[in-house]
């Protein structure tokens, strides 16, 4: 009984020194990761063992990862969320910048104001030539900076798209590494010898956590094998213990690769099927961020700066369109009539019925202005032909008019009219002098804008911001502007500045804007317009900046929530680690006694 009872205590103290031997490397190894990103506190969990009812020691039971899922539930959705915040407020912040610094003059807003104003100073001295080309550059500026907005909104979109498809890439790697981790544990988990996958599981959780900031996910983790099934927000699989897909563009859904999930096989190929991930169904994480600036806000703003654009230009073009050039110009040609069909097309049920029964005037001049033929006295009536009126048989009037077609006149002092198709197929009506030495001049006699609605005499060609632009040959001479207008006799005067007048107060006409994008119709000048898509995009970004600051500080919270729980305190280990160290010094020294009283015994027998 002796013999046996001191082996007995004897085994105790190995139990107890492995024990501790044990407890002292877990310590030791939370002591060394308490700065490594994602890591669990771990603990051994014992218990006491024993024989028909004696004890026997302390046996192992397990090493115990500490963890709170139900925390780290939340950290990974506040993650998901400080994501999206994060990269829309970035992107917001980029697109206001886009409008802020439109051009070398500043914002939108400047640059246009700029531009009436130049106007402004010409009309106060018409026939200054250095004034009529300051106005022409400040319009080139305008038009610029329109297009350069334009493309700076267009390549933002571009961005966003583009980093969608780097997302992808880095999401794919996520899934197949935190597939080939629950392998790992699944195989150390199920092993006959087991095995320790607290590491493991850690390493797993940390790709998960990186996974959330791309998009939503759902985590379904199951305790008996260790395993997870993660989904995305909608339900579609990403990855579980049977598989994982990966991810990559596939055809178009509007101007962009729709984003589509296909199954990985075993032997690392994919499956043919292709399941659409649509970014409507996210709403939360990067790519939710990105896709919405793609496909909202960056529209939105395309729209907006779009119909400023066409209702401004098309403002100053019927004002434009009033006036002629001094000296005037020995052509003029339409530009409004590119929807037309062709020459022969019927004007009054393709937008242009209020042309049925107008009059116009035209008149032809000296290189100086002076009167040489006129329709002044007997207008021009614009009359249908059987009910149709189309640019040829606008030509046919003019050129049969006994006052001002040439050939009704049967010489050179008057107008050749002609219907004709440009290169790009844009039926158009030219008009102009049959002398090489004349000039020509028009305009309406009457309440109708003839020559508005056809573009006579455009300022602005192109109706988007991408495509506007002066007129060419305004730019190559600004002699070109049309600062004049016809006077009441015909012909017209050097000193004439009635159309630069009319023109100058655009700055102070309300025009009508249609309703695009997040704002509604408005009826104010342009520059109030652009200074409110300014302002709403300043407010969204501001809002989007707050955002950003009030889902990181959420995030940052729920961080320091998980590592209060998970995380390693340095004072708490080393004082476990005495703890253990007296432990195994103790048990140590039931060896040593017992060691002592067995030689004793074996002596004494």
């Amino acid at each position: 009984m002796g013999m046996s009872s001191l082996t007995s205590a004897l085994r105790i103290g190995v139990s107890g020194m492995q024990y501790s031997q044990l407890a002292l490397g877990t310590v030791s190894h939370n002591v060394v990761n308490a700065n490594t990103t994602g890591y669990s506190r771990q603990i051994v969990q014992a218990s006491a063992s024993s024989v028909a009812g004696f004890g026997t020691g302390v046996q192992l039971e397990t090493v115990q990862r500490i963890t709170d899922r139900f925390l780290v539930s939340r950290m990974l959705t506040a993650g998901s969320t400080s994501a999206y915040a994060t990269t829309k407020s970035s992107y917001m912040t980029s697109l206001e910048n886009t409008l802020s610094s439109a051009g070398s003059g500043g914002g939108l807003e400047n640059i246009v104001g700029g531009f009436v104003s130049s106007m402004s100073s010409l009309a106060n001295d018409p026939s200054n030539s250095s004034l009529r080309r300051s106005t022409v550059e400040q319009a080139e500026l305008t038009a610029q900076a329109l297009n350069n907005t334009a493309s700076d909104l267009q390549q933002v979109a571009t961005d966003a798209d583009n980093q969608i498809t780097a997302e992808l890439d880095t999401v794919n790697q996520l899934l197949k590494d935190i597939y080939l981790l629950g392998r790992q544990i699944s195989e150390l988990t199920t092993s006959a010898n087991g095995g320790n996958t607290n590491d493991l599981m850690d390493a797993r959780d940390q790709k998960i956590t990186e996974l959330s900031s791309t998009f939503g996910i759902q985590v379904n983790y199951d305790a008996e094998n260790n395993g997870v099934r993660i989904l995305t927000e909608s339900g579609r699989k990403l990855v579980d213990s049977s598989g994982y897909v990966q991810l990559s563009r596939g055809t178009a859904v509007g101007a962009y690769p729709s984003i589509v999930a296909q199954n990985v096989r075993q032997d690392g190929s994919l499956t043919e099927a292709k399941m659409v991930i649509d970014p409507t169904d996210l709403t939360t994480g990067k790519i939710k961020a990105l896709a919405e600036i793609r496909d909202e806000v960056v529209p939105d703003l395309m729209s907006q700066l779009n119909e400023f654009t066409e209702t401004f230009t098309a403002a100053l073009n019927k004002l434009s369109s009033q006036g002629t050039s001094y000296p005037p110009q020995s052509s003029l040609t339409s530009a409004n009539t590119a929807d037309l069909a062709a020459p022969t097309t019927d004007l009054l049920t393709n937008g242009f019925a209020s042309l049925s029964g107008a009059t116009i005037n035209i008149s032809t001049t000296t290189t100086v202005g002076g009167v040489i033929n006129t329709t002044v006295s007997t207008p021009i009536t614009l009359t249908p032909v059987a009910g149709v009126l189309s640019l040829q048989d606008i030509a046919n009037q003019i050129n049969n008019n006994p006052n001002i077609g040439n050939a009704a006149l049967g010489g050179t002092a008057g107008v050749i009219a002609t219907a004709a198709t440009d290169v790009d197929g844009n039926p158009y009506l030219k008009i102009e002098a049959a002398s090489t030495n004349a000039r020509v001049v028009m305009a309406n006699a009457g309440t109708t804008d003839v020559l508005g609605s056809l573009g006579f005499n455009n300022l602005f060609t192109g109706t988007t911001a991408a495509t506007v632009a002066v007129r060419s040959d305004i730019s190559a001479n600004p002699d070109r502007f049309p600062v004049a207008r016809m006077n009441t006799a015909g012909g017209v005067s050097s000193t004439d500045g009635q159309n630069i007048v009319a023109m100058a107060q655009i700055g102070d006409t309300r025009l009508t804007f249609d309703a695009a994008g997040t704002l509604g119709t408005q009826t104010v000048t342009g520059v109030s317009y652009l200074n409110t898509l300014a302002s709403n995009l300043a407010v969204s970004t501001s809002s989007a900046r707050d955002n950003e600051t009030f889902a990181t500080n959420l995030y940052t919270q729920s961080q320091e929530l998980v590592t209060s729980t998970s995380g390693v305190n340095l004072n708490e280990e080393l004082a476990q680690m005495l703890v253990y160290q007296n432990s195994f010094q103790a048990s140590s020294r039931i060896i040593n006694v017992v060691n002592d009283l067995l030689q004793e015994l074996i002596n004494i027998i």
